[in-house]
């Protein structure tokens, strides 16, 4: 018997490289803006400098931003999929008697 984990991420495999991707981005845009943040405050700049503290929040919602967004394929696979799925229920239906009349 699977476990709710693996079948969350049976479900979500195809997900894992831009999730991955994006975490990636979002460390370098932490260590980066850290290091620039440093500098700049070192620089008297800190208008600036808290502009650049603002910079791995914004990485993380564009990525997560670019991860939400709807790919047509998956939308019509997932709807060939249902379609599938109630034209197999109308058949078991019409085949059974699921209903359970006398």
């Amino acid at each position: 018997m699977k476990s709710k984990l693996l079948t969350m991420l049976d479900k979500t495999l195809d997900a894992l490289p831009m999730t991955g991707a994006a975490i990636g981005v979002t460390v370098l845009a932490c260590v980066f803006s850290g290091t620039l943040r440093d500098i700049l405050q070192r620089a008297n700049m800190d208008l600036l400098a808290a502009a650049v503290a603002l910079l791995p929040l914004s990485a993380v919602l564009l990525a997560f931003g670019y991860g939400m967004r709807a790919n047509p394929d998956k939308l019509k696979e997932r709807a060939q999929r249902k379609q599938q799925l109630e034209r197999r229920k109308a058949m078991l239906r019409a085949t059974y008697d699921l209903d359970n009349r006398p």
